[in-house]
């Protein structure tokens, strides 16, 4: 009996540590499944350009995506938003985007986020420099270990570009992420454990028989 409340306890404290282990460790995103978001842009003089969006779109953690791979293009307001991932060259060398979580943050590197942007009321809106507008940043926010939901935010300022100043932009939706690996020392815990409970078993079959 005190053999079986023993194996009993090493269980509990092998799935406690397994949990707190998980828990505290960084895990990598490899994926955002964005339900929507929100883009402010200040144009100076000529105010600001904000609203919410509610498209659906995955971002590849890992690699580039062309237009309109993350999600079709996004209109807000006059301005219409075509979202894609790029290096930037050779003007720029960005990485592609990469992301962690640890406990409830979340952070991800979309340092090489851009768009394509065009205006129906602005002709002055054309051209190579808004065709590919660097938006990117670090982008940090809360993370739902339970559901995996996700609400990042982050800010970019603007130097070169006419009237253009600054830009903030949220995105929300589900993260997903790849599984924690266990710590060796629980490995090894958990073959001893499997190991015990092979003898407990042949001991019980022996006291029937």
């Amino acid at each position: 009996m005190f053999t079986q409340r023993l194996f009993l306890c090493c269980v509990l404290i092998l799935a406690l540590t397994v949990l707190l282990y998980t828990a505290g460790e960084a895990a990598t995103v490899t994926e955002l499944d964005i339900t929507g978001g929100s883009i402010s842009l200040n144009f100076g003089s000529l105010g600001t350009v904000s609203g919410t969006f509610t498209q659906n779109g995955q971002l590849l953690m890992g690699q580039y995506q062309p237009p309109p791979n993350i999600f079709p293009p996004i209109t807000i307001s006059h301005l219409t938003f075509s979202i894609f991932t790029s290096s930037g060259q050779p003007t720029f060398n960005f990485p592609p985007p990469s992301g962690t979580t640890s406990g409830a943050t979340i952070t991800v590197d979309l340092s090489s986020l851009f768009t394509g942007l065009s205006s129906t009321k602005w002709g002055w809106m054309s051209g190579p420099t808004w065709w590919s507008l660097n938006i990117g940043g670090i982008a940090a926010g809360s993370f739902n270990q339970t559901t995996d939901a996700f609400n990042i935010s982050w800010t970019h300022a603007f130097t070169g570009i006419p009237h253009l100043t600054s830009g903030s932009f949220t995105l929300q939706g589900m993260a997903q992420v790849a599984a924690v690996p266990l710590p060796g020392a629980a490995i090894l815990f958990l073959t001893g454990l499997i190991g015990m409970g092979r003898v407990l078993e042949r001991k019980r079959n022996e006291s029937k028989a």
